[in-house]
């Protein structure tokens, strides 16, 4: 778990920003916020024009993560005038001003812990604008990074049980907070969680493929997995009626990314779901670990069915679960 916090800290040198002398964080108060939501303090007269457009444009985008037109931060502005001692207190914030030094700044934990606080600074508004949005990417993916990581501080607080199932099934753990119930236990192998919502479900399962069905010349590896998502969907993820079961939506946008996971390939994908002879739809995301000593793909992926309300948060919720795997004999 080391990675999730030293992650911060990589991001911000990675980006360039430089920094300042910090408060020691034993002495600060803990940050507030909801999941996801970014202050900015900037003042009202260039939040309404060119620069707030931009700004919109960057952090309110609408998220890849959700198959409703959710954006990837919720947004909070605030005109200098009443940015209060309380409001400096919030997890993540921007502030913009017109000013004789030229500066794009972050500094960790300024006035509560943990605390991103970016301070962007010219001359001009033009120039203002321009430096954001040379900078707006930098300033997404500390923020998305940040708020995965509170996340999983989240989960593995809430996770208390000891699931023998993993480690006998597929030799890993998971933090899986204490409300998920195991749904289904397949010895193929396969296993589903749930989480009941007021109005759905939040669904994580775990199933593996030999690395020989994904990785051949029939087909890419991305068709595969695919394929792989596919058949566990028919024969495994069932809903109410009798003939319905999941199948990856292909109509929409998939998004596959490669990436590591404990020194190990992945493929993190991204899209929405929906059912053979149902309603139902919704997003998830998966992540298709290459496991080389297993010789298999173990796929840990979760599924959100929550219609007609927003699945940002729960789809970060899952992500933040699979991101605690791990496969040392000893636990995490």
């Amino acid at each position: 778990m080391k990675y999730f916090f030293c992650l911060i800290l990589f991001f911000g040198l990675l980006f360039g920003c430089s920094k300042k002398e910090q408060t020691p964080t034993a002495s600060l108060k803990p940050s507030f916020g909801n999941r996801n939501e970014v202050v900015l303090v900037i003042d009202d007269s260039l939040w309404v024009g060119s620069l707030g457009d931009s700004i919109r444009a960057h952090l309110a985008q609408t998220t890849a993560e959700s198959t409703t037109t959710e954006p990837i931060f919720d947004l909070v502005q605030l005109d200098p005038s009443i940015f209060t001692t309380r409001a400096k207190t919030a997890r993540n914030i921007v502030l913009f001003s017109i000013h004789t030094q030229h500066e794009f700044l972050l500094q960790k934990s300024v006035h509560a812990t943990p605390q991103n606080f970016f301070f962007l600074r010219a001359k001009t508004k033009s120039d203002l604008l321009a430096m954001f949005k040379k900078r707006a990417d930098s300033v997404i993916s500390v923020f998305k990074a940040s708020e995965l990581n509170e996340e999983t501080h989240e989960v593995v607080r809430t996770s208390t049980k000891e699931l023998r199932e993993l480690k006998e099934f597929f030799g890993c753990t998971l933090k899986i907070p204490d409300d998920y119930h195991l749904q289904v236990k397949s010895e193929f192998p396969f296993l589903w969680y749930q989480k009941d919502l007021s109005s759905g479900s939040v669904n994580l399962v775990l199933y593996e493929f030999p690395i020989a069905e994904i990785e051949n010349n029939k087909g890419s590896v991305e068709e595969h997995l695919l394929q792989a998502r596919n058949f566990i969907g028919k024969k495994f993820i069932k809903t109410a009626k009798d003939t319905a079961y999941i199948t990856t939506n292909t109509k929409e946008y998939q998004f596959v990314s490669k990436e590591n996971m404990l020194q190990m390939p992945a493929y993190r994908i991204v899209g929405s779901w929906e059912t053979v002879n149902d309603y139902l739809k919704g997003p998830f995301i998966s992540y298709a670990i290459r496991d080389e000593y297993y010789q298999r793909y173990l796929f840990v992926e979760g599924y959100v069915n929550n219609p007609l309300k927003n699945k940002r948060d729960q789809i970060l919720e899952v992500e933040a679960i699979i991101k605690t795997i791990n496969f040392n004999e000893n636990g995490n």
